[in-house]
């Protein structure tokens, strides 16, 4: 026997043991119980079996079905990784097999893609630009914003009701001790003693009456803004507004100072 034919008999041999240790490992029970734990959501369970199986046959097609185990309960990272391995294990392997693994392949980083608005393109392993989305959250009106300013801008303006109020009534007293001193002095020459007091009652009413309008408008205005800005900060956020007194001539005030 020549050599040529013993190397021809040897790889007979080699390939007839192969089918056998192949045909073996497909009837090892523990495919059927891996089989049974795959389709029952038992992923750990059937890809440990089929794990051992590998292990005792070295053939890549149980890496290929571990990564048919994880496609099939949806877990599409650990199925992509299997897949990969089973290409670099068996690039000489059946064709028909390479060609459903890279299928499977294809099929998953389509889903991955699907999944992921970041993503652009295929994954090919090969890093390109990528469009990050961002949530921006949508302000809803809250009652609770602002309600302190609303409260203190409610108070100013019935603080300004009580300015204007005594306005009111020290203008009436002013009015009523101008009516007294011109009453006592158009009938009669009366000493300047017997009025001096009216005279200055009505001085002093006359100055009160327009401090109290003035702080009446003052706290009316203020308050009419504390009011203003609560609620408009319980719908949205608000400016930075400053609210300064403002004096003037038998009066005051207020200014309103708003940065943007």
């Amino acid at each position: 026997m020549s050599r040529m034919d013993r190397l021809g008999m040897v790889a007979c041999i080699l390939l007839v043991a192969s089918v056998v240790q192949a045909q073996e490992a497909r009837q090892d029970p523990r495919v059927t119980t891996a089989k049974t734990a795959c389709a029952a959501g038992d992923v750990q369970q059937g890809v440990r079996l089929l794990a051992e199986i590998y292990t005792a046959t070295n053939d890549p097609i149980w890496i290929f079905n571990q990564g048919r185990c994880y496609h099939q309960n949806n877990l599409f990272a650990q199925a992509l990784a299997r897949f990969q391995e089973f290409l670099r294990k068996s690039s000489n392997g059946p064709v028909e097999d390479v060609k459903d693994a890279q299928n499977y392949i294809k099929e998953i980083e389509a889903e991955l893609h699907k999944n992921d608005p970041r993503a652009e393109g295929p994954s090919s392993g090969v890093s390109g630009p990528a469009t990050i989305t961002q949530k921006v959250p949508v302000q809803t009106p809250n009652a609770q914003e602002g309600r302190g300013l609303r409260y203190t801008g409610i108070g100013c303006m019935v603080l300004g009701g009580v300015g204007l109020a005594s306005g009111i009534a020290f203008t009436l007293l002013k009015q009523k001790a101008e009516s007294d001193v011109e009453s006592q002095t158009k009938s009669a020459t009366v000493p300047y003693a017997a009025v001096s007091g009216k005279f200055s009652d009505g001085k002093l009413y006359a100055n009160l009456q327009w401090v109290g309008y003035g702080v009446g408008a003052a706290a009316l205005l203020t308050g009419g803004v504390l009011y203003y800005l609560g609620a408009t900060r319980a719908a949205a956020p608000m400016n930075t507004a400053t609210i300064s007194p403002l004096f003037v001539s038998k009066g005051m005030g207020a200014s309103l100072y708003q940065e943007f």
